[in-house]
């Protein structure tokens, strides 16, 4: 069952301009213990939203962005939505994030969906 839509990652060329350009120019605070220098900024936000920055990310298709869609159990979803024929692009894997897996919709766009880590 999907939980929240409260994932937005920025993929950008150069982090350390953008992450400055979020921080300095838009006022936003960088979460350190959710950053992994040289690879992923992400900022603090009330209400339990994620806005984050990504380096180099490879979405397929090319996208700017990487919505993603929080759910309870990763491996029970990707189980339940293979059965109903959605496009999975990946096997459930983990990352610094959370456990997860991207899936394509039928009107092409990538999301993500994902489980914070140790199911929280």
């Amino acid at each position: 069952m999907i939980k929240q839509a409260n994932y937005l990652g920025i993929v950008v060329k150069d982090l350390a301009a953008a992450t400055a350009y979020y921080r300095d120019t838009l006022g936003l605070a960088v979460d350190e213990a959710e950053s992994i220098p040289g690879l992923y900024t992400q900022f603090k936000l009330e209400g339990g939203a994620i806005l984050s920055l990504q380096a180099n990310t490879e979405i397929p298709g090319g996208a700017a962005y990487e919505p993603a869609l929080r759910v309870d159990n990763i491996d029970a979803t990707y189980a339940d939505w293979q059965a109903k024929g959605v496009d999975l692009l990946e096997e459930p894997n983990d990352k610094p994030f959370g456990r997860t897996f991207l899936f394509r919709t039928p009107d092409g766009q990538v999301l993500r969906a994902y489980q914070y880590p140790n199911g929280h």
